[in-house]
């Protein structure tokens, strides 16, 4: 196998993964959402997007975001019970500190809601009322807080 072929395989992968987080999230916090959090710190490295003109990474984030639609609305028509139930967005600040993900990290929002960590992941992340972003995805809601690498899965707990 050549590394050529092997890099083109990853990057595809990638772009193909990125855009499920890419498409739970309406139109108007995607035209504001950079790709820098579409992707996460490995795959931009993977994919060179610091080296890469404004107007190629532009047109990366579209596609990205293109894709993620796509699918989306396959996903909907081929089966209702495991697509994405609506699409609302919660915008809201973390209320207090945020010291990133523990593996059951609950997170208290400025707006009364309150959520719990549903999916494994462990990262450090201090930052004082950083801004949180919940979505549907097709396994329940994920939470992106910004300065962290990804989206994690969460659970309303109220």
């Amino acid at each position: 196998m050549n590394t050529i072929g092997a890099r083109s395989r990853t990057q595809v992968a990638i772009l193909a993964g990125c855009a499920w987080i890419a498409g739970a999230i309406p139109a108007m916090a995607q035209d504001a959402m950079p790709l820098e959090q579409l992707l996460t710190q490995e795959e931009q490295a993977k994919l060179g997007t610091s080296t890469m003109p404004r107007d190629k990474r532009d047109a990366m984030r579209g596609a990205l975001i293109r894709m993620y639609r796509q699918g989306y609305r396959a996903a909907q028509g081929a089966d209702r019970s495991s697509a994405v139930v609506g699409t609302s967005v919660v915008e809201a600040q973390v209320d207090g500190d945020f010291k990133g993900w523990e593996g059951e990290t609950i997170v208290k929002l400025m707006n009364g809601q309150v959520w719990r960590q549903t999916e494994y992941h462990y990262e450090y992340h201090y930052a004082y009322m950083p801004k949180a972003l919940v979505y549907s995805s097709v396994s329940g809601h994920k939470m992106k807080v910004d300065g962290t690498s990804k989206a994690i899965g969460v659970q309303r707990v109220r």
